[in-house]
C-alpha cells in the first residue's frame, strides 16, 4: 500500500493481475480485497532507546536485538498464515531471516515459488556493516528456502549463477523482470528543445550514487553545457544529497522535488530528455530503466552484471563503468552534444519495453509457474 516502496508496489500490482485473472490471492494471511481497504500501518520495530541508554548500547547489540525481534516476527507471521487457511501455492518474495515460505510449503505440502530479490546477508552488511550474530542462522534459512522452492524467479543470469553456486545445485530458475506497470507512462518527446533536462527518479539510497550524478552535473555546467538536473524521490540519503545540491555553484539549475507520484510525476517525466541511473548493485532489478524508457528518455546506467544482461549498450542504453565519474561524464556529454543519438536510444528502448514488458506477459509467466 506504500507507493514509496518499489517492492511493495510491485507485489500490489502482481496481486491485481492475478486476481483479475480469477485467482484468489491472500497476502500474509489477509485476503487481498480486504488488504486494499486497510489503512497503511507501519510495521512494529525495535523501540527506540533514548538518552544515555541509546548511546551506551553498541551498534552490534542493537543489531542483535533487532534480529531477535525479526525472528519473533517471522514465527508469528507463519503462525498467522497457517491458521488463516489452506492454499494451493505459496509465492514468497524472499526477505532477510525468512523461513516463512519454507514452513508453509512443508506444513501444507504445497509448492513454493520463490522470487529472489537480493542476497539478503550481502545487502544487510552493505547497510549495517559486518555481522557478528546469527550469520549462520540467516544463511541456513536462506539455503533451506532455496532448496525447498519448486521454482525460483531471478532478475538476471548473474543471479541465477550465484544461486546455483550457493546451493551447489542446478536450480530451476527463470529470468523475469518484476515491473510495476502502474509506473509506466508512455510519452512522446521532442529532443530539439533547450535546456537539456537530466533526471533521476527513485529512492535516495547509498548504492544509487546520486552524489556521483551531482558531481558530474557540476562538471557539465562548468563546461558550459546547457543542462538542468531534476532529482525526484526520497530516502535515507535525502538530507546528504540536499546538502550537496545546496553547496553546488549551480544549485539554481538543480531541482529536488521530494517524493512524487501520479499526475505531478507525469508532468516531470514529460520534461526530461535523459534518465540517469547513477549507481546500482550487481544483482538489483533496474526498475528505473523501465520507467525512464516507457517515458521515452535516453538512459545512462552503470554496466552492472544485471543491467548489461538485460540491455544492449549503445543500442538501447549507454552504459558506463560503475562508480566511474569520468565515464558517466563522457556518456552524458555525448548525449547532450548529439540529441539525434539521444532520441534514437529513447525510441528504441521504449519500443523494447512496449513489446516485452506488458501486463499480459507477466500474467502468462506466473500462470505457467502456478499451473
Amino acid at each position: 500500500m506504500n507507493r514509496q516502496s518499489a517492492l511493495g508496489s510491485y507485489i500490489f500490482c502482481l496481486c491485481e493481475i492475478l486476481q483479475k485473472n480469477k485467482m484468489v490471492v491472500v497476502v500474509n494471511g489477509i485476503p487481498f480485497d480486504q488488504l486494499k481497504q486497510r489503512t497503511l500501518h507501519k510495521r512494529a520495530e525495535l523501540p527506540q532507546q533514548s538518552g544515555i541508554l541509546k548511546k551506551a548500547l553498541p551498534k552490534s547489540i542493537k543489531h542483535l536485538l533487532k534480529d531477535i525481534l525479526t525472528f519473533k516476527h517471522m514465527k508469528q507471521l507463519f503462525q498467522y498464515i497457517s491458521a488463516a487457511g489452506t492454499y494451493d501455492y505459496v509465492l514468497e518474495f524472499y526477505n532477510y531471516a525468512s523461513d516463512v515460505g519454507y514452513k508453509v510449503s512443508r506444513q501444507q505440502n504445497i509448492p513454493l515459488i520463490l522470487v529472489y530479490d537480493s542476497p539478503v546477508l550481502e545487502e544487510y552488511i552493505f547497510f549495517n556493516g559486518n555481522k557478528l550474530f546469527f550469520k549462520n542462522e540467516i544463511l541456513q534459512r536462506q539455503l533451506k528456502t532455496l532448496l525447498q522452492a519448486k521454482h525460483i524467479v531471478a532478475y538476471s543470469n548473474a543471479v541465477k549463477e550465484y544461486l546455483n553456486k550457493l546451493t551447489a545445485k542446478n536450480l530451476n530458475v527463470s529470468i523475469h523482470q518484476n515491473v510495476d506497470y502502474t509506473r509506466f507512462d508512455f510519452l512522446e518527446k521532442q529532443f530539439n528543445s533547450s535546456p537539456i533536462k537530466i533526471g533521476f527518479i527513485g529512492s535516495f539510497l547509498k548504492w544509487h550514487r546520486i552524489d556521483l550524478l551531482l558531481e558530474v552535473f557540476d562538471r557539465l555546467k562548468k563546461e558550459n553545457v546547457n543542462v538542468e538536473l531534476f532529482l525526484v524521490g526520497f530516502g535515507m540519503e535525502y538530507d546528504a544529497i540536499k546538502k550537496l545540491a545546496d553547496q553546488s555553484p549551480y544549485k539554481k539549475h538543480i531541482t529536488l522535488t521530494g517524493f512524487m507520484d501520479g499526475a505531478a510525476l507525469v508532468e516531470i517525466k514529460k520534461q526530461l530528455h535523459i534518465g540517469v541511473m547513477p549507481g546500482s548493485n550487481w544483482y538489483g532489478a533496474p526498475n528505473k530503466i523501465f520507467e525512464y524508457g516507457a517515458a521515452q528518455m535516453a538512459v545512462v546506467a552503470p554496466d552492472t552484471l544485471t543491467i548489461s544482461d538485460l540491455f544492449q549498450n549503445e543500442k538501447e542504453v549507454l552504459l558506463f563503468k560503475q562508480d566511474d565519474p569520468d565515464q558517466l561524464y563522457q556518456k552524458l556529454k555525448l548525449l547532450c552534444a548529439d540529441l539525434t543519438l539521444a532520441e534514437q536510444l529513447a525510441r528504441t528502448l521504449q519500443k523494447k519495453i512496449k513489446n516485452n514488458y506488458a501486463e499480459n506477459i507477466t500474467f502468462e509467466f506466473y500462470n505457467k509457474l502456478l499451473s
